[in-house]
């Protein structure tokens, strides 16, 4: 099972996956990617330190919510990806899609800097 902790840093939002992003991680991480936009927050990061397992489902579910926040001038930034979440994405061909930050702290000031520019 997967719990998402929910942080706001000025204008970014903050979501730290713990657990795995199998068949019922999904349900979640949509959810809670899906609140955020419901609620005009644009700019978040998806810490994933905690999270050892990534479904194919739970990958389309990130580029699904990473066009909504796009299209609506938001971005979904990726933090502390473990070696087999960034093999994944590369295997996926979706290495060059999202944009990757070694810490939290990196991808909210990815964030920021995006929004000022």
């Amino acid at each position: 099972m997967i719990s998402i902790e929910r942080l706001e840093s000025g204008s970014v939002t903050v979501l730290r996956a713990h657990g795995d992003v199998n068949e019922e991680g999904v349900k979640v991480l949509r959810l809670a990617l899906m609140e955020c936009i419901a609620q005009g927050r644009t700019n978040v990061v998806l810490n994933v330190a905690g999270v050892a397992f990534v479904s194919y489902m739970g990958v389309g579910v990130l580029v699904e919510r990473l066009g909504q926040l796009q299209a609506v001038k938001g971005d979904l930034k990726l933090a502390c990806l473990s070696v087999y979440m960034r093999r994944l994405l590369r295997l996926m061909g979706l290495s060059h899609v999202f944009n990757c930050y070694e810490t939290e702290l990196q991808a909210i000031q990815g964030c920021t800097k995006q929004a000022a520019a």
